[in-house]
């Protein structure tokens, strides 16, 4: 059975992610860790929670586990060689907290719902450019959600000292 779910290329890979359920995530719940890193590897993990939107586990909420080794790719890009997907029944402390809505903040502002592809890119895209979730979401937006032309806009904008050091608060 181990070996049944171990894929290789990434045809393989994106066809057995799109066989995964339809899934919500928590992003209030995602947690990302630093595990290694030097000049030509990174390994990071995202923890989080999530339930089923559809399915025979409709609704049942669980926590994951992303493990992830990634080397240099290109001029600024990372390439992920190893991807490694854990997940487990939420605990009850997870249950609790799971899905509640944060406590507003004075700043804060109504924020839509994100699809799942959605909150994975911003997980990402908040974990190699350093800014927090809020700040991370707006550069997302403002390029309607092209990772690529975001991480050029993002890069000209820190090159040019633009950026403000709210945006790397967490």
């Amino acid at each position: 059975m181990r070996f049944k779910l171990l894929k290789h290329t990434r045809l393989n890979v994106v066809a057995f992610l799109n066989e995964l359920p339809k899934t919500q995530h928590d992003v209030n719940s995602f947690v990302v860790d630093i595990c290694a890193q030097t000049n030509t590897l990174l390994c990071f993990t995202v923890h989080g929670l999530f339930k089923e939107v559809d399915g025979k586990s409709r609704d049942s909420v669980r926590a994951f586990t992303r493990m992830f080794i990634a080397v240099p790719a290109g001029n600024s890009g990372l390439c992920i060689v190893n991807d490694e997907l854990f997940v487990r029944g939420a605990s009850a402390e997870e249950l609790r907290k799971a899905f509640a809505l944060p406590a507003p903040t004075p700043s804060s502002s109504p924020v839509p719902t994100l699809t799942a592809e959605q909150q994975e890119m911003l997980a990402a895209f908040a974990m190699q450019s350093g800014m927090n979730l809020e700040w991370s979401q707006k550069c997302l937006q403002d390029n309607d959600w092209d990772y690529g032309q975001a991480g050029q806009v993002f890069t000209q904008l820190k090159l040019e000292g633009k950026i403000p050091e709210v945006a790397f608060l967490k």
